[in-house]
């Protein structure tokens, strides 16, 4: 993974981790702003980020070199998936509406990826597939973690003195 999208999950992470202890308005502010700027990293950059191709080298035709065209539209669909993941994490977390059904329909979009990146690692016993798909399982336990917590016990945790035991 680059150190831009670390950082930026980290504190996307960190900040959510804060929140649910203290409420500050800004902290929300804050995450929307990350999770927007990573999504768009993905869903703009993906065929670079997740072909290893520097910022500065894009332009370069020499840094398409021994990358297929299959490869750069896989890496296409798969940075769409990504950025939908990050979309409807945030949109979960912050408990607007469609999170569900979006988390859903990105994990299910996953799994096409995931098949084909397996299968790729499997094959070739390359580095690259390898990372690759340490990448999509993180963003597969991510995703699948905030599918699966329901909204209501996020909002409990978001305001604890507000949830009464009968």
């Amino acid at each position: 993974m680059g150190k831009t999208e670390k950082v930026i999950g980290v504190l996307i992470i960190t900040l959510m981790m804060i929140s649910l202890l203290f409420h500050y308005p800004v902290l929300n502010t804050a995450i929307v702003f990350l999770g927007v700027m990573l999504t768009m990293i993905y869903f703009v950059l993906s065929f670079a980020l997740l072909n290893n191709i520097r910022l500065r080298d894009i332009p370069k035709g020499d840094s398409y070199k021994g990358i297929g065209t299959i490869r750069i539209i896989g890496t296409i669909f798969t940075g769409f998936v990504l950025s939908m993941i990050c979309t409807y994490s945030l949109f979960k977390f912050m408990r607007w509406p469609f999170a569900d059904q979006g988390l859903l329909i990105s994990l299910i979009s996953l799994m096409i990826p995931m098949l084909v990146v397996t299968v790729k690692a499997v094959k070739t016993k390359s580095t690259f597939y390898s990372k690759f798909l340490i990448r999509l399982t993180i963003f597969l336990v991510v995703g699948a973690s905030f599918y699966f917590t329901p909204t209501e016990k996020i909002l409990e945790m978001k305001h604890p003195e507000a949830s009464v035991d009968i």
